[in-house]
């Protein structure tokens, strides 16, 4: 491979802008679909590639990607970075300490969400012909992988739908978060150990021992030591050297990249060292919901889309489509996990109307199937014609999932609740306060309403507090607490004209509050009660009205009024 010419660099940056401009054009029109980005830049990169532009017009298709090593590397490279930061932004997206303190009903729906989709793929899997395998002596480890990655759900998925229609925040959708957490973290685990099985070619004791050593090792290690050292570099910068804009999203590519040359260097795939590395610096005190939006919108608006582009550009999708493979793919991955995650809701005791949301939460494959398929593929583990099944399938469940995940939320409004919302419960609050008045304030009002010890109230809006910022953005937070001995939900609002310090994913001040306590044994009350408040706050009118004024008697009439539109919310005066 010769050297980068000006010809070279003049056609990757015609690449680049090619398909950069597409997928996010694409991306923006699949959006207003209600279907994923990755969807449409994947179908970018097949129109592109040899299955369309390669057989309608193959001259022009040779211009702008050549088969040319040279040429190809300076693409793939990019796509590779794509790769990695996407790894280590899913695992920023948690907080795995916050996770661990509420682990008893998540790693319940994660246990069995991980063995029963694992036996059932397997089995699925083991008695597929033998032409659809590279090798049919090493069916055990083709059928082991392709079950592992028939098993984990796409946690981004997930939360994107969560996110679309506010109940991420919740305590419904903290438990799912929770649970498909710990099972990407498993599920990244089985895969790093598989490819190394497969790399060494075959399953001797010895080398599956010191496989599985390293791989928990370098985990555990990165979970307390490094976990401790990252913090307090991140805590320094964060204190000491702040004036310096962008140091800590520096910081953060640099753990990424040191933490996927250590596991390469130990002969495990550096995108389990990202990952684990996005895992370390979500624990950071001072990794704040800004600092984790930045790294999204840089990671999926640049990178993300060339990886998934890139791919369709080296596929032809057409020649390699297998119906059969295709709906085992699709039909036993997203029933296995749903069987999986059903009788693990079971097991976790969940309320009848939480199970269905929790359940669909866990059956799109999406983005990681994909990545992890094409892992393979790299590696000689599975040939082109699977690799095209994961990826159709994957893209099939995520469509599958957005509106059955939409219908089982919209089902779970069907029961009306009471909220008890009168003119004094609107609390103005003229001083400069922090964070910690906040909740004493609701804490001590909500006592004087509820008729409950304030110190219990304020445990359990502190305790909340902890797994997830409730702070929404657009100056508006929803510190909220299941509470039992109620029999309605009440709302309190505080309104502060000088804003309030909070971890807010847009970073702005906090100036309206509202505190949402609902019966423990109601959980869609406090589900319904934050979709209708997150609505009703993208109004941005209606914040900036509600900010510049003080008036308790405006803020509760406009307020009241919202909440009245919701026909499942009966208010009582």
């Amino acid at each position: 491979m010769g050297p980068i010419t000006e010809h070279h660099l003049t056609l990757f940056l015609i690449q680049f802008a090619l398909l950069l401009g597409l997928c996010k054009l694409a991306g923006y029109l699949f959006e207003k679909l209600k279907q994923s980005s990755v969807t449409a830049e994947l179908l970018v990169g097949i129109i592109l590639g040899p299955a369309i532009l390669g057989k309608l017009a193959p001259e022009l298709h040779q211009t702008i990607f050549p088969d040319n090593a040279v040429q190809r590397s300076m693409l793939e490279t990019l796509a590779w970075i794509g790769n990695f930061f996407l790894l280590m932004e899913t695992g920023l997206e948690v907080n795995l300490s916050r996770i661990w303190r509420q682990r008893g009903n998540a790693l319940k729906i994660s246990t069995l969400d991980l063995i029963i989709p694992v036996i059932i793929g397997f089995i699925a899997i083991y008695l597929l012909p033998a032409h659809y395998m590279l090798d049919p002596n090493r069916r055990v480890l083709f059928a082991l992988f392709i079950a592992a990655i028939m098993t984990i759900s796409a946690l981004p998925v997930s939360i994107r739908g969560m996110r679309d229609l506010n109940i991420l925040k919740t305590d419904l959708g903290f438990l799912t978060l929770s649970a498909l957490t710990i099972n990407d973290i498993v599920g990244w685990v089985f895969f790093t150990i598989i490819l190394g099985l497969f790399a060494q070619g075959a399953l001797e004791l010895g080398f599956v021992s010191k496989l599985v050593l390293l791989t928990l090792l370098f985990t555990i290690v990165s979970l307390t030591l490094m976990r401790r050292l990252v913090d307090k570099a991140v805590t320094f910068i964060h204190t000491r050297m702040s004036e310096s804009p962008g140091l800590k999203i520096t910081f953060i590519t640099i753990v990424g990249a040191i933490f996927g040359a250590i596991t390469l260097r130990i002969n495990i795939h550096a995108l389990f060292g990202f990952f684990i590395a996005g895992t370390v610096l979500g624990e950071a005190t001072h990794v704040t919901e800004k600092d984790r939006f930045v790294v999204n919108r840089l990671v999926y608006n640049i990178f993300v889309p060339i990886f998934f582009a890139n791919i369709g550009l080296h596929l032809d999708f057409f020649a390699n489509f297998d119906w059969l493979l295709v709906l085992v793919m699709t039909v036993v991955g997203m029933f296995g996990r749903y069987i999986g995650a059903y009788f693990g809701t079971l097991w976790a005791k969940q309320d009848a109307h939480n199970r269905l949301p929790i359940i669909l939460c866990h059956i799109p494959g999406g983005q990681m199937h994909i990545v992890v398929g094409m892992l393979a593929y790299q590696t000689g583990l599975i040939n082109e014609r699977v690799l095209v099944a994961i990826i159709v399938s994957a893209i099939l469940s995520t469509i599958i999932f957005g509106p059955w995940f939409s219908y089982a939320v919209k089902k779970m409004k069907k029961h009306s609740f009471l909220i008890s919302f009168l003119p004094e419960d609107v609390v103005i609050e003229p001083a400069v306060i922090g964070q910690d008045k906040v909740f004493q304030i609701l804490a001590n009002k909500a006592s004087q309403r509820i008729g409950l010890a304030e110190d219990v109230i304020l445990k359990e809006l502190l305790k909340r507090e902890d797994q997830m910022s409730t702070a929404m953005g657009r100056s508006v937070a929803f510190p909220h607490a299941r509470l039992s001995g109620i029999d309605k939900s009440y709302l309190i609002f505080i309104h502060n004209i000088h804003g309030i310090s909070w971890d807010s994913p847009d970073d702005k001040d906090v100036h309206l509050i509202i505190g949402i306590f609902t019966p423990e044994d109601n959980p869609t009350a406090q589900v319904q009660i934050l979709q209708s408040l997150a609505i009703t706050m993208q109004n941005k009118k209606l914040i900036a009205d509600l900010i510049d004024n003080d008036d308790p008697e405006f803020l509760y009439e406009n307020l009241h009024r919202e909440l009245g539109a919701c026909s499942q919310c009966e208010l009582l005066s």
